[in-house]
C-alpha cells in the first residue's frame, strides 16, 4: 500500500490536498496546533479501503519533520510527499524585528529545507514531492518581506532538490497559489485587502482551497511524469 505525507494537511489548502490524495493513498497527515480538527479530517476520510492518519508535529524544528516522515513510512511505502507549511504578516520592512525575521523564515524556508531533506532520503523511486508556495515570491506584495523572501528560497530550494532526485525517476515541483479563501487568511487580512486580492487577478475571485489541491493532484498523477523542477502558478491570472 503506498501512503502519501501532508505536512500542515489539517485546514486550508492542507485539508482539501488531504482529501485529494485520500481518493488513492493512505494518508498521514501533520498539525502543530489543531488536534480537533485533525482528527475530524481523518475520522472523515478514513474508509475500509483508505486510512487517514494525524500526527501533531512542529515542522520548523528537525525532530517534528523526522517524526512526519517516521509516522508516515510506518503506515507503507512513501510516494508522495506535499508540504502545506507556511504563515505570514504584515510588518513593514522598517519595523522588522530580528525575533519576526527569525520566525518566519524558521516557518517558511528553514521546515521547506527540513522536508526537501527528508523527502529526497526517503520517497520511494518514482515519488513525487509537491511544495506549496506563494504569488508573494514572484510579485513581492509590500510588508511581505520575509514571507515573500522565504517562499522564494523555498521555490529555488525545490529546483536544486529536482536535480538531486531526478535519478531516482522522483519528481519534485512548486504550486504558487495567489490569494486562497482560507480561514487563516481571513483571520489576518481586513475585509478591504480581501476585496482587493480578489480583484486583482483575471477570474476576479479569490482561489479555493480546492483550486490549488487540483493543482497538486495534477502534480502527484502519473500524467506529471515529464514535469519537475518547475513552479505552476495557480492564482488565477494575477499579473
Amino acid at each position: 500500500m503506498t501512503t502519501a505525507l501532508v505536512l500542515g494537511g489539517a485546514g486550508g489548502i492542507g485539508a482539501a490536498v488531504t482529501r485529494r490524495l485520500a481518493a488513492d493513498h493512505d494518508v498521514t497527515i501533520t498539525h502543530h496546533s489543531h488536534p480537533e480538527r485533525a482528527a475530524q479530517l481523518a475520522e472523515e476520510l478514513t474508509t475500509n479501503e483508505r486510512t487517514v492518519r494525524t500526527l501533531e508535529a512542529d515542522a520548523t524544528t528537525e525532530q517534528g519533520v523526522v517524526a512526519a516522515f517516521d509516522a508516515a513510512e510506518e503506515a507503507g511505502e512513501l510516494a508522495v510527499v506535499v508540504s502545506c507549511v507556511g504563515g505570514w504578516d504584515y510588518p513593514r520592512i522598517t519595523d522588522l524585528t530580528r525575533e519576526q525575521i527569525d520566525d518566519s523564515l524558521s516557518l517558511n524556508l528553514v521546515s521547506a529545507l527540513l522536508v526537501l531533506r527528508e523527502a529526497a532520503r526517503r520517497v520511494a523511486d518514482g515519488g513525487r514531492i509537491v511544495m506549496v508556495s506563494s504569488a508573494a515570491a514572484r510579485v513581492a506584495p509590500a510588508r511581505q518581506s520575509t514571507y515573500a523572501a522565504a517562499k522564494a528560497g523555498l521555490e529555488a530550494a525545490t529546483r536544486v532538490a529536482a536535480k538531486e532526485v531526478a535519478k531516482r525517476g522522483v519528481t519534485a515541483n512548486v504550486v504558487r497559489p495567489g490569494a486562497t479563501d482560507t480561514e487563516y487568511m481571513r483571520s489576518i487580512t481586513s475585509e478591504k485587502a480581501v476585496e482587493a486580492m480578489a480583484s486583482s487577478n483575471a477570474l476576479r475571485r479569490l482561489g479555493t482551497p480546492e483550486d490549488i489541491a487540483g493543482v497538486v493532484a495534477f502534480l502527484v498523477s502519473e500524467d506529471a511524469r515529464w514535469v519537475t523542477g518547475d513552479v505552476i502558478d495557480a492564482s488565477g491570472g494575477l499579473a
